[in-house]
């Protein structure tokens, strides 16, 4: 059983250009579920319904693959549209149980809503009752970080080199798979690391462009002076620490 630590998380949703911030403790765990959001403009499915039995096989499905696929799902039965992303860098059982744990838990905070969207470490899930493929979903956006020392200017300037770099490298990936990771020196001995990564059925400048208000707006808005953080959004995603956090080889860690 992975081990449990209670820590309160400071989250800022940004949509529409508003900001709401609110307090949340988490149990980080070896694969935290972060967080969810629950549409509430596309109705509701009713239990035993076709669309329950629907999202229900689906669900099987992605937790039934066997293959890699460079951890990347898109499905579609009957009405129900679902699209689940791994990072690029875990290993398929680690990405199985990833999405296990987000189904149960999206199912729980989000009941009958017909679309949803679940955040965890290392997956994201969503479904709908409209199409999700080859659609930039930049909002909701939401930005879990770490506490610590307040980054100066050359920080931040590094840090930007760095996502730029990733940025471009991800979003010229191709169509199985846009990821990115790589680290770059600050000071002495410290290192600064991140990872990006997007739905690789987007275009190459819907990535490119989703990653930028990642890395913009996001940052800007709740992580600016942060150490860690990861900034999550439908469409992509993007990860800094000053610690080793990802691997650079594909279903690696």
């Amino acid at each position: 059983m992975a081990t449990e630590i209670s820590r309160t998380v400071l989250f800022h949703f940004l949509f529409s250009g508003l900001t709401f911030t609110f307090l949340v403790t988490l149990a980080i765990s070896s694969d935290p579920y972060l967080l969810h959001s629950c549409a509430n403009n596309t109705g509701n499915y009713t239990a035993n319904s076709a669309y329950e039995r629907d999202l229900n096989t689906i669900f099987k499905q992605i937790t039934s693959i066997t293959k890699s696929n460079y951890r990347f799902y898109n499905k579609k039965v009957g009405e129900v549209n679902a699209m689940a992303l791994c990072r690029a860098d875990v290993k398929l059982d680690v990405c199985t149980g990833c999405l296990n744990e987000t189904i149960s838990r999206v199912k729980l905070d989000c009941p009958n809503n017909k679309e949803a969207i679940g955040w965890s470490a290392n997956c994201t899930l969503r479904y709908s009752n409209t199409n999700l493929s080859e659609k930039l979903e930049i909002n909701p956006q939401t930005c879990p970080y770490n506490t610590g020392s307040t980054p100066d200017e050359y920080f931040q300037l590094r840090l930007g080199a760095l996502l730029s770099d990733l940025r471009n490298k991800a979003a010229a990936g191709g169509a199985l798979l846009k990821y990115a990771a790589g680290d770059s020196s600050l000071r002495a001995s410290e290192r600064l690391y991140a990872l990006v990564q997007c739905t690789p059925d987007l275009s190459e400048g819907d990535c490119n462009h989703c990653l930028d208000k990642a890395a913009t707006d996001g940052i800007r808005w709740c992580c600016l002076k942060q150490r860690g953080c990861r900034v999550l959004s439908p469409s992509c995603n993007l990860r800094f620490e000053t610690y080793p956090c990802c691997s650079y080889r594909v279903g690696s860690v």
